[in-house]
């Protein structure tokens, strides 16, 4: 991997990464030499990851939502491959892929663009703004770059109840997306409790339920069943992202907005049914109540419900969501050390069209962001699939232009 200066350098090999790289590549506006991705978990290492610790079968989102510039890019790749049988049906008509053959289309996307060469194994830590380039300082040194695209997600953001974050390392209490969490380490015979009442809970709990083992589903409120995260008004951006902008950029009222136009801690029908299911033949228990009080107890946790009951569990597992996704060290450290400028809870000052982070004098900086960062710009659907295809929109368009404005410039000289 070379550490020459890039052109444009991608912070983050998830979803939203890749499929900026493969969009930048498409159009023509950088060249392999010219463009770096970074992510110390390797290309849809961390998203690959969280599948596995939820147990996640199929995705929420339709087939036309992956990795590639090319909307039916995967419809074509399994019918090539006669795996037509792993687009499932859903209820709001756009078939869904299976988890197997989203990562099989995204590797192989992957492999097509030669992302593998412009990768490279490292955690960026901070960006220094020099004005016409940006500094990446990561794990594996300090690199130079004349764009830096954040695509990044929650991090480390975990959101745990209060009587978890009391006890203490040692407790059998762990949060579903601690990279230590391991579905297959749960023993066959153990007494598992679940805190959480959305799809990842959902998707747990039904994962672990099998005879012999014991599983508790605590969600202290009834289920609200919806197949997406949001309306679909804000999915193909009709007039609610035109209103969203007339708001103050990253201010209160823009994240009330948001909040309230997210799904949080919903099920979509396809886990529901499953859950349901799984209730029926009673290989899963579901406590709608809340946990108080746990206590660790000789490598058990015991715990004490708001109605009162009590259990004695081998382990907890906490699918309870994330903080703030302003939280992760990263923001944190350009919020105290840069002239970036933020907003209402560290959000980002983004310009509405570009994506640019706008610095503190109101001039745009050349550090663009993508992903739930980007979340007061794009709506509720920042963080999902579509929110990287309609970021990676404003992202070429903007780089195309100022792209093309160097040139232009350097030829004149």
């Amino acid at each position: 991997m070379t550490t020459e200066a890039a052109t444009v350098t991608i912070v983050g090999g998830g979803v939203h990464g890749v499929h900026l790289a493969t969009r930048l590549l498409d159009t023509g506006i950088v060249e392999h030499s010219e463009l770096r991705i970074i992510d110390p978990n390797g290309l849809l290492g961390g998203f690959r990851q969280k599948c596995r610790q939820c147990g996640i079968r199929e995705l929420r989102s339709p087939l036309v939502h992956h990795v590639s510039s090319d909307p039916f890019c995967l419809r074509d790749f399994a019918r090539a491959r006669g795996r037509e049988d792993e687009l499932i049906a859903s209820d709001i008509g756009a078939e869904r892929p299976t988890v197997s053959l989203f990562f099989d289309h995204a590797d192989w996307v992957c492999d097509q663009y030669g992302l593998e060469s412009v990768h490279m194994d490292a955690a960026a830590t901070t960006l220094v703004d020099n004005g016409e380039y940006v500094d990446v300082v990561t794990t594996a040194g300090q690199f130079t770059t004349e764009w830096c695209l954040l695509a990044i997600g929650n991090g480390t953001a975990y959101s745990y109840p209060k009587w978890a974050r009391e006890l203490s390392a040692t407790a059998p209490v762990i949060h579903v997306w601690e990279p230590g969490f391991d579905l297959e380490s749960i023993g066959e015979t153990a007494a598992v409790g679940i805190v959480g009442g959305g799809i990842t809970a959902g998707q747990l709990a039904t994962a672990l339920a099998q005879p012999g083992r014991t599983v508790t589903l605590f969600a202290r409120s009834p289920f609200r069943v919806e197949s997406l995260e949001a309306s679909t008004d804000w999915m193909h951006f009709s007039g609610v992202v035109d209103d969203l902008h007339d708001l103050p950029p990253a201010s209160r009222a823009r994240a009330r907005t948001v909040a309230d136009a997210r799904y949080d801690g919903t099920i979509p029908p396809h886990v529901f049914r499953r859950l349901r299911r799984a209730l029926d033949r009673e290989s899963l228990t579901l406590e709608q109540t809340e946990i108080t009080v746990a206590t660790e107890a000789g490598g058990t946790v015991v715990i004490t419900c708001r109605d009162g009951t009590a259990k004695c569990l081998d382990t907890i597992i906490c699918a309870t969501g994330f903080d703030s996704p302003y939280e992760g060290s990263l923001f944190r450290r350009l919020r105290s050390e840069s002239s970036l400028q933020t907003g209402y809870r560290g959000a980002p000052v983004l310009d509405d069209e570009s994506l640019q982070w706008v610095r503190e004098d109101g001039t745009r900086s050349r550090v663009v962001v993508s992903g739930v960062a980007a979340q007061h710009v794009l709506g509720p659907f920042a963080r999902n699939i579509i929110g990287a295809r309609r970021a990676g929109d404003r992202i070429v368009e903007t780089l195309e232009g100022e792209l093309a404005a160097t040139t232009r410039e350097s030829v004149r000289v």
